[in-house]
Formats: structure tokens, sequence, C-alpha cells
């Protein structure tokens, strides 16, 4: 029942932060919560009973059902399955006799702690506010958990199941536990060229209009820029 009551509680204060999106063309599925700290740039959708913690969503990023993502970045045009999570929190492995957190940090993790400083770094942010950096362009598969720490490249695909370790890098696609490159989308000479074009920056109208040209690179590279 307690449980019951902290979510209905959550749902009923997320309602009125989703009230500022209204005319942004988002899309809240049953049950998704957000906060006061999330923003999103529009032509988004999140997920049944997905949970959103200070999170940042570009243009046309959608999450899908169940996922919990804290201090996430997303940039333009990602797609995120179902069932991604990503950890907060690290521990010492080495040195530290014991792994216990009451051991290196002030906070109270189990209620108690033996230190009156921390002295190991928990949290591991990408810069002053986020924990996870995402590209634009990025498709993330179902039961994914991302660590703190990571930046994902523009382009990148993760594979379903895949727990990520480290950096991803642009325009690959990685699978497995931890996660590894298992080959590139397109040669290096045109992930350079989409490096550089960042289509995701271009106007709604425009991309509309030329979106018949994306289903092969080729047209996108014979297409001269705008003005």
């Amino acid at each position: 029942m307690l449980y019951i009551a902290r979510r209905l509680k959550k749902i009923t204060f997320s309602f009125f932060f989703k009230i500022k999106y209204l005319k942004r063309n988002i899309i809240f599925q049953f049950g998704s919560v957000i906060d006061n700290k999330c923003e999103l740039e529009g032509y988004n959708s999140i997920g049944e009973n997905s949970q959103l913690i200070s999170c940042s969503l570009g243009r046309g990023t959608y999450v899908g059902r169940n996922s919990e993502l804290n201090k996430i970045k997303i940039g333009r045009f990602c797609s995120f399955g179902s069932f991604i999570t990503n950890t907060t929190g690290n521990h010492p492995t080495k040195k530290f006799v014991s792994t216990h957190p009451a051991f290196f940090s002030e906070g109270k993790a189990a209620g108690f702690t033996f230190m009156k400083e921390t002295i190991f770094t928990e949290l591991k942010f990408v810069n002053n506010e986020y924990l996870v950096s995402v590209g634009n362009d990025v498709w993330v598969g179902d039961h994914v958990i991302i660590l703190d720490g990571i930046t994902i490249g523009d382009g990148a695909i993760i594979g379903s199941g895949s727990v990520v370790t480290k950096d991803i890098e642009p325009y690959t696609i990685n699978v497995g536990i931890p996660t590894r490159i298992i080959s590139k989308r397109f040669s290096d000479d045109d992930i350079e060229f989409l490096l550089n074009y960042k289509w995701w920056d271009e106007d709604w109208n425009w991309i509309e209009s030329h979106s018949l040209l994306f289903n092969n690179i080729c047209k996108l590279r014979e297409l001269k820029r705008p003005k």
C-alpha cells in the first residue's frame, strides 16, 4: 500500500510538471512520470510507467515503457527502448577492505556510517549536471543498463540486454556484457561526413521535407546544405 501511495503521489505531481509541455507535441503514456527538473525539447514520447528524473531529451527523442532514467542528457532523434536503466553510484573494488558505503561515504545509505567525510567518489558525472551524456540519433535496445560517467556518441547503436561500462564511439554497433564494438555503421569517410553534417540541427520543416533522402546515405551526401 505504501508503494502504491508513493507512486500515486509521483504521478500527481508529474501531471503539473507536464502542463508546460502541452504545446510541444509530447506524448505522455499512462503512468509515465517526470519531475520539475526534466527538459523536453519537443516531439517526444515517454512510454508507459517510465520515470525520468532530472533528464534532458532532445527534439524527436522517445523512451519506451518501464524505463527509469536519472540525470541523463539525451540528444535529438534518439530511440530508447523499454526497461532501460542507468546506475547511480560506485563502490571501491580494490585496496578498500569492504565495498560497503559505511566505510567510505558520509551518506547513510544503510541508515548509518562510520565516516565523517566521504573518501571515495560514488558518482561519476560527465559534467556538473548529468551522469550520462547521449548524442543524437542513438538507438538503445530493451533491457540495457548504462553506468554513470558514460558518454555515448552520435549515431551509436546499443543492442538489447547490454551493459554499458565505457564510452561508446559514434556510429558504432555495440553489444554484450560489458559492451563491445562488433562493427561500424558506415565507412570512416561517411561517419566523418555525418558528424560534420549534423542533420539533427536543421529545423523541423527542413528535416521533414528531406526525409525521403534518409533511406540512403549516398542521397544525403549529394544534397546541398541550405545557406
